[in-house]
């Protein structure tokens, strides 16, 4: 079954595609966004209208005559209804007969439980005479076969067209359903490069800086931490001592000389080893 949130995320990923297809074409287009989600039976209704009017509530960016999307609740296909259709519900039929292939109640059904109430009622010749009535492109042979074999159980298929032909409104073309993407294709993931692109640069998490082994505390208390975090088994540090400096290296209280590291680097070595607890100053 698709979600809601599914539905959503196909919607949103065809508005995308819709504009930037518009500004490839160089017309000046507006981005779209979801605006309210339906729960229907067969689908998720998804109305949508321009982002901008959704930011501004200014009524010159609303759109007008946008049907909403229809996403199929089993197979997540993609589907978009006129608004007329959407608000006479006229769709629903046309998806249940040729989206879904359920069975649509239609007025051939109504005749054949008027023929059968008739016959039941005044017998097998009035419910031939009621066919012909509604039907008078049947001759007297092919009405008999009709109610016949329809009582049997099941009408000719051949007749049944017929008269489906001639009782059924043919589905007005502004009010059918029209497929966008397969249920197939919408899982397959048919994202706008763009948004692929920004979606992963949005979830690239950025590098954590490090701090250097060799950087050396800058204060008093980092130095007392720092301190004492020494290697175990190395001595401490005698009252009124300074650290001495590591082979090669001189401190920059010796004159005349600088140290490797640099005299404001070696200055603060030297200075954070003075501050440490039970240390004269």
């Amino acid at each position: 079954m698709i979600e809601r949130e599914a539905a959503v995320r196909a919607v949103e990923d065809q508005l995308e595609r819709d504009y930037q297809q518009w500004r490839a074409a160089g017309a000046d287009a507006l981005r779209m966004a979801v605006v309210d989600v339906e729960e229907h039976e067969l689908v998720w209704i998804v109305s949508w209208t321009s982002e901008r009017f959704v930011r501004t509530r200014n009524p010159e960016f609303m759109l007008g005559g946008n049907g909403p999307y229809l996403v199929d609740r089993v197979d997540g296909g993609l589907h978009r209804v006129g608004v007329v259709s959407a608000v006479t519900g006229e769709w629903e039929a046309d998806y249940r007969a040729r989206i879904r292939g359920l069975p649509v109640r239609t007025a051939v059904d109504d005749l054949h439980d008027a023929l059968c109430e008739v016959t039941a009622a005044r017998g097998r010749v009035h419910a031939v005479r009621t066919l012909r009535r509604r039907l008078p492109m049947f001759s007297p042979a092919e009405a008999i076969e009709y109610v016949s074999a329809l009582l049997d159980g099941a009408a000719p298929a051949r007749l049944v067209a017929v008269a489906t032909e001639a009782l059924v409104e043919p589905l007005n073309p502004v009010l059918a359903v029209e497929t966008v993407l397969g249920g197939a294709e919408t899982r397959a993931g048919h994202r706008p490069e763009g948004r692929r692109e920004s979606q992963s640069v949005c979830r690239s998490r950025a590098p954590v800086p490090s701090r250097s082994t060799n950087t050396l505390p800058a204060t008093a208390q980092e130095g007392a931490a720092w301190g004492s975090k020494r290697r175990p088994g190395s001595p401490r540090p005698e009252p009124g001592r300074v650290r001495p400096a590591p082979s090669g290296e001189t401190t920059a209280g010796e004159p005349g000389q600088r140290s490797a590291r640099g005299p404001r680097t070696a200055r603060r070595r030297s200075l954070s080893w003075l501050s440490l607890p039970g240390t004269a100053v």
